[in-house]
């Protein structure tokens, strides 16, 4: 192997995201829905130029003597995969069945992509982007999507490539080093052959189901958050929360948890905002709720909690205590025990908030972004995607069939959103 191929050393969050995905896999997939005609060699040669301008597009894990895993370089172009558009849903049933399908982790690339493709301009297509959960979050595939669209709409956007994204240990002590830093090293890489391992494999199917707010209702979701003093993410979760207190149909106050992604790039100065990379953690709210339980005083209780727990020095303690760990060589099955003990949710919601990227790429024009959408292997594997594109609000909810059928599913999902909306209108004052 030639040195220029290695990268660097898995930073502790996606080396234990990689581990976790050896046990349960944890890729993710971002849904775009697009307006506007274009080729399938337009999309391709797009997927080019974005796989050259982002390293980590190239990559494959590759392990040391020691076991430690590398991103290392491979030539290998990114999978696309072509449907004919069926249907408005059409799209949510690929999706099932991309996070039905894991990723092997010493193959590049560890990307993939579909197209659900109208070839009638005056119609919809959607473009669903899958990522190994260690070489990107939520927030760098809505940068990715974007970068895909401007490749079609304009292929000379992009002629350079970045250079290799830090790990957020070397981003938190702000002394990233130079690629050529970890060249020194020459780490001495086990052959393939030895690779015994099989992909760990979804043991049950997923249900997806996707809604959105109109404009004028996120608007008044926002103005009346505010005059709630909570915010938009902590009344979304409040919704799902009690959405999942009704269903289990108990008159008995009940404790129900929900778990908060959290973008760590605020909190990183030194921090590339559009690398493809991973920088995420997540913290845990807990609730105590009754049966008449008010939505406001939830959505108050998820940002007061979520509050104290997001200073930096906290969720920066929490990257090296976990890079402590690590060095004790847990296992894929001690790496997916202690998400379970960590973050063990009854619904998790995974907010992208408010996407600052355009909408308009010459003739294409993006409408809607859907996830993302990831199972986790909790006990209670629901997890709510949530995005904020233009004025509007866009959810995915996917749940295990372990946990709920397709139609309690879309049940949960519908009563979420109707409490949603009564509790924007109730006693609610314009100002």
């Amino acid at each position: 192997m030639q040195s220029v191929d290695v990268y660097r050393p898995l930073g502790a969050g996606e080396q234990i995201f990689w581990l976790h995905d050896r046990a349960h896999p944890l890729h993710f997939a971002l849904t775009a829905q697009i307006k506007g005609k274009f080729t399938v060699p337009q999309l391709q040669q797009a997927l080019h130029l974005v796989q050259q301008r982002h390293p980590l597009l190239r990559v494959r894990i590759a392990l040391d003597e020691s076991k430690h895993p590398w991103f290392v370089e491979h030539p290998a172009d990114i999978p696309l995969r072509v449907v004919h558009r069926q249907s408005e849903q059409h799209w949510q049933r690929e999706v099932e069945q991309e996070i039905a399908t894991p990723f092997v982790w010493w193959q590049a690339p560890l990307v993939r992509v579909v197209l659900v493709h109208s070839s009638n301009s005056a119609e919809l297509s959607e473009l669903i982007v899958t990522c190994h959960h260690s070489i990107a979050d939520g927030i760098s595939v809505t940068y990715l999507i974007r970068d895909i669209l401007q490749a079609i709409a304009t292929p000379t956007t992009f002629t350079e490539s970045l250079f290799v994204p830090p790990s957020l240990e070397e981003l938190i002590v702000e002394k990233a080093p130079e690629r050529v830093s970890w060249l020194k090293l020459l780490p001495k890489f086990i052959s393939d052959s030895f690779l015994l391992e099989q992909p760990a494999k979804q043991n049950n199917r997923s249900f997806v189901s996707s809604s959105s707010l109109s404009a004028e209702t996120t608007r008044l979701l926002i103005a009346r958050s505010q005059q709630e003093q909570t915010s938009v993410h902590a009344a979304i979760c409040a919704a799902f929360l009690l959405a999942v207190r009704q269903q289990n149909h108990s008159q008995q106050p009940q404790n129900i948890n929900c778990s908060s992604p959290i973008n760590l790039r605020p909190y990183l100065t030194s921090a590339n905002q559009e690398d493809i990379s991973f920088c995420i953690s997540a913290e845990r709210t807990l609730h105590l709720l009754s049966s008449g339980a008010n939505f406001w005083e939830v959505a108050r209780s998820v940002k007061q909690q979520l509050k104290q727990s997001m200073t930096s020095n906290k969720l920066f303690e929490k990257i090296f205590q976990l890079q402590e760990w690590l060095s004790t060589n847990p296992s894929p099955d001690d790496a997916l025990q202690a998400f379970k003990d960590q973050l063990e949710y009854d619904i998790a919601v995974s907010n992208l908030t408010r996407l600052t990227i355009t909408q308009q790429f010459g003739e294409l024009e993006l409408q809607a972004i859907y996830g993302p959408v990831v199972r986790t292997g909790v006990k209670n594997d629901r997890l709510v995607g949530v995005a904020t594109l233009g004025e509007r609000l866009f959810f995915t909810l996917v749940c295990s069939e372990q946990v709920m059928l397709r139609s309690q599913t879309e049940t949960l999902h519908q009563e979420a959103i109707h409490l949603l909306n009564e509790a924007i209108a109730s006693n609610f004052v314009v100002v």
